[in-house]
């Protein structure tokens, strides 16, 4: 050994062999050359080294990634477009360019499937860098694996001059992956580009520059279309911009799921509008059920000062691009430009039924989240599940109903246990999102004095759904039963309404084992079926009544 130092850099050169050959000198720290004489405690002198694959698999002309990284990452530009073909904001892409010259670490955030990777790809491609796409939640959770494999992304991007792209840069962000981010810091460095589902919070010792993703106008997201569904006249790419505001890559996955659909003829309204459901569903898949109504605002009773904080919920949702782009209120807010409400009121008084009716008066899909599926025993996944969830929502545009909302978005403890600061850190990390979140979500609730003080000056629009007074019960009673089911004369709602107090949801029960019992008897819905449905539904809710005679 101490000839070869010798011939490589001779007898002044020995210190500074015996630094590269040091455990962090770069040739040991990329992997270049490997011990050879086991992971023990050997003496500096007696330690022996080859080179490693990789360095091998070159000589021998092997061009390739390390087979360790091919579970994480790719080479080359995934995208499906060259830069001439995207749609950008030209401020955006000028600061990514700026950014690429200078060998800065870029960070740009966006929406899910809003074209981050290839703007990236692209510029970089422009600019003479091939990238090496990284799967950031593919990384190990593990902090000696993650230096490894970080180090052999950047030995690999070096060896075969590649810049590297880590998409789902979020993966990193979350409180209780921070240290998984500082050794990120540690062992990634020069030009670096990452995706992200929103701009990290953090003091950097490399400062990244951050880029915000511009959402598209009206006019680029009908040209989005219209290079999707090129048989698509410019009035209906119009029509399908302001119907499905997506994100380019989820209009692409829908005007393709649109086309299977179709079969061989030009893709309809109900083709697209099944297309978009189906790439939303995909994307919520597990975590999150699509709802429908199939009932009207004519069936819908409830008081008059409910009703006007619905409509002041609507105009929030429809007007948002008035009043704070074009009137100015965005820049004034900053944060919190999505809208949170929350609808609270005993089981049954039309929560869940108002926030469909909302959907379908927006024509937007309402996705139930599954809290079974979100909440998770293990540290991280139910962040990871949230963010997830909010993440898909905002790039499909689609309303997100969260059930018995006090069950996670309800208030923090005292800290006593690590379970304590762990409740604690989730309903932080929902707070910091609903404050990013630029879509709509819905909270419901029984509850409304469990959901945080926190959440509660975050919310929109509060709409307390009462108990159904007599004059709304009978209203129910009424509206619940369908023009085509065959009512008995002479039946009336009235002491129907006065002696079983009810919300809607008890009604529409007892409503609908009044008809059952009548289609078994073959019978009209007459007085008695009614009187002793209602009886039953009402002893189900723990309550009696003394007299059966209407």
């Amino acid at each position: 050994m101490s000839t070869l130092r010798r011939v490589a850099y001779g007898a002044a050169g020995l210190g500074r062999s015996w630094i590269e050959l040091a455990a962090e000198a770069p040739l040991r720290r990329f992997g270049l050359i490997e011990r050879t004489d086991g992971a023990g405690l050997v003496p500096a002198y007696r330690q022996t080294f080859c080179a490693s694959q990789c360095v091998l698999s070159i000589a021998h002309g092997h061009w390739g990634i390390d087979p360790e990284l091919t579970s994480i990452g790719a080479i080359g530009n995934t995208a499906c477009c060259r830069l001439d073909d995207l749609i950008f904001d030209a401020a955006v892409g000028s600061r990514i360019a700026t950014a690429v010259r200078d060998g800065d670490m870029v960070i740009l955030c966006g929406p899910l499937g809003s074209g981050r990777r290839s703007l990236l790809s692209e510029i970089a491609r422009a600019s003479g860098h091939d990238v090496f796409v990284v799967d950031s939640p593919s990384l190990s959770p593990d902090r000696t694996i993650l230096r490894r494999q970080l180090r052999a992304v950047m030995r690999e991007a070096r060896l075969l001059e590649l810049t590297p792209l880590f998409r789902g840069f979020e993966s990193f962000l979350p409180s209780d992956q921070q240290e998984r981010l500082a050794i990120f810091e540690d062992e990634v460095s020069g030009l670096v580009l990452a995706t992200s589902t929103r701009a990290p919070a953090r003091r950097w010792k490399r400062q990244p520059v951050v880029i915000e993703m511009a959402e598209l106008r009206a006019t680029q997201r009908a040209e989005v279309w219209a290079r999707s569904l090129p048989e698509a006249t410019n009035q209906d790419t119009q029509i399908l911009a302001t119907m499905f505001p997506l994100t380019p890559a989820l209009v692409m996955a829908a005007s393709e799921a649109a086309r299977k659909l179709a079969g061989d003829e030009a893709p309809e309204a109900s083709h697209i509008e099944a297309g978009v459901g189906s790439v939303l569903d995909n994307q919520l898949s597990g975590l999150a059920t699509r709802i429908r109504v199939e009932q009207s605002w004519k069936d819908f009773v409830l008081p008059a000062e409910q009703i006007a904080s619905l409509v002041e919920l609507l105009a929030r949702i429809r007007r948002r691009s008035k009043v704070y782009e074009e009137w100015g209120f965005g820049s004034k807010l900053g944060k919190g430009l999505g809208v949170a409400a929350l609808f609270s009121g005993p089981p049954g008084t039309g929560k869940t039924m108002a926030a469909g009716l909302i959907a379908a008066e927006l024509r937007v899909p309402l996705y139930q989240i599954d809290l079974s599926k979100i909440v998770s025993k293990y540290i991280g996944e139910t962040e990871k599940n949230l963010g997830a969830v909010f993440d898909a929502a905002e790039a499909g545009h689609a309303i997100l109903l969260f059930d018995e909302a006090d069950s996670i978005f309800g208030k923090r403890t005292e800290v006593k246990s690590s379970n304590d600061r762990y409740a604690n850190q989730e309903t932080n990390y929902l707070l910091q999102r609903l404050e990013t979140f630029k879509g709509v979500c819905i909270l419901t609730t029984n509850h409304d004095a469990g959901i945080d003080e926190a959440f509660r000056r975050r919310l929109s629009v509060h709409v307390k759904f009462p108990v159904p007074e007599v004059d709304e019960r009978r209203n129910l009673w009424r509206a619940l039963i369908p023009a085509d089911a065959p009512l008995a004369s002479g039946v009336t709602f009235d002491a129907l309404a006065e002696r079983f107090e009810m919300s809607g949801g008890y009604i529409r029960n007892a409503v609908l084992r009044a008809a059952f019992l009548a289609a078994d008897r073959d019978v009209p819905i007459d007085s008695t079926l009614l009187l002793q449905a209602a009886t039953t539904e009402y002893e189900a809710m723990g309550k009696v009544i003394a007299s059966t005679t209407l």
